[in-house]
């Protein structure tokens, strides 16, 4: 019977490759060059699906291709691709056992998904320090350094965009930063579990580093401090969301919604932040506890996605998501945490 079954895929998936070099040469041209064939019938049928075919024995190799529903099942089983066009990819940096890259999918001039792709090996062999000690100050002037009081950062993982998405016309991200916090942060009780901080940047990443240490806020120097918390008109502030002043070194403010679930005494799993700087928007936040993570990956957590709350305009026009998820890719063995649904609000 097991035999029979494994012959089974094998031949389902021989078929779908064979619908993905079909569809390939006829979609471009005339229907009336198909067949009448069973396998083209149900593809025309059910209209043809865009997958990134990527096969195990070749799999830096990926190609964009349309073929039937069904057949992207199978593929999206039996292989290493996934769904929609192929990605382009940033340059990857080490983290844990793994490592953590941006990728983006584009559809001619538009951007259809934008994240951080991350094998699930990344989640083990992290870093069990409060910090990585790049962004630390004195506050108490005591001589020593405390990691957990006067130092903020987590460990990060500076990352470059892909080059094809911030060539887009009306792109405003520019570049990415991952923040693994061993032990979380502040406030207690509610960020204070170990957690991952994706930003995904709209401020230059030099304006970023400009943002310095010092005695203010969480350990960010006192005139940095207050350019950071200098309020953003009420038109650009994303609904619901509110300035608590929380300003930090080489980061800057930071906007919560308050009506997500950790602040009504719900465990905090998952939650979106925006950043401000200088009365302006200056990044996008997915922040995710790594327990999540691991939650998906045993099948408890479910892959899914969330809307993001906007503001009225935006004061830089141009692609903004609607919407973000995290998802695990059983057939790749790893995760994406992405910003999807992308609108150009200058349209």
């Amino acid at each position: 019977m097991r035999a029979k079954k494994l012959l089974s895929w094998r031949v389902l998936l021989g078929a779908a490759l064979a619908i993905s070099a079909l569809t390939l040469l006829i979609l471009p041209g005339d229907p009336a060059q198909a067949t009448d064939s069973t396998a083209e019938a149900a593809a025309r049928t059910s209209g043809p699906v865009t997958v990134c075919l990527v096969t195990r024995d070749a799999p830096t190799r990926e190609r964009t291709v349309k073929v039937a529903q069904w057949a992207s099942q199978v593929l999206l089983q039996e292989t290493l691709s996934y769904a929609g066009p192929c990605s382009s990819y940033g340059t990857p940096s080490a983290l844990g056992n793994g490592t953590v890259r941006t990728y983006a999918q584009i559809n001619g001039v538009k951007p259809q998904t934008v994240g951080i792709v991350f094998p699930q090996s990344m989640l083990t062999n992290l870093p069990t320090t409060m910090t990585d000690g790049h962004h630390c100050f004195d506050v108490n002037g005591d001589g020593s350094v405390d990691q957990h009081t006067e130092c903020v950062g987590g460990h990060e993982r500076p990352l470059d965009l892909p080059s094809q998405l911030t060539a887009l016309p009306g792109m405003p991200l520019k570049w990415a930063l991952v923040n693994f916090n061993p032990m979380g942060h502040g406030p207690e009780h509610i960020y204070d579990t170990p957690h991952f901080d994706f930003h995904f940047y709209t401020q230059s990443k030099a304006e970023r580093d400009a943002i310095r240490s010092g005695p203010c806020g969480l350990a960010i120097n006192c005139d940095d401090y207050a350019t950071a918390i200098e309020p953003i008109p009420p038109q650009y502030l994303p609904a619901d969301y509110v300035n608590n002043n929380v300003a930090e070194a080489a980061m800057g403010n930071h906007l919560i919604d308050l009506n997500s679930p950790e602040w009504s005494s719900i465990a905090f799993t998952q939650t979106f932040i925006y950043g401000a700087y200088d009365a302006k928007i200056s990044f996008l936040e997915p922040m995710i506890t790594k327990a999540w993570f691991e939650g998906i990956a045993a099948g408890v957590n479910p892959s899914r996605c969330w809307p993001i709350k906007q503001p009225q305009q935006w004061q830089i026009g141009g692609w903004y998501p609607q919407e973000y998820c995290i998802d695990y890719r059983a057939n790749r063995g790893d995760f994406t945490v992405s910003m999807k649904n992308f609108k150009n609000s200058a349209a």
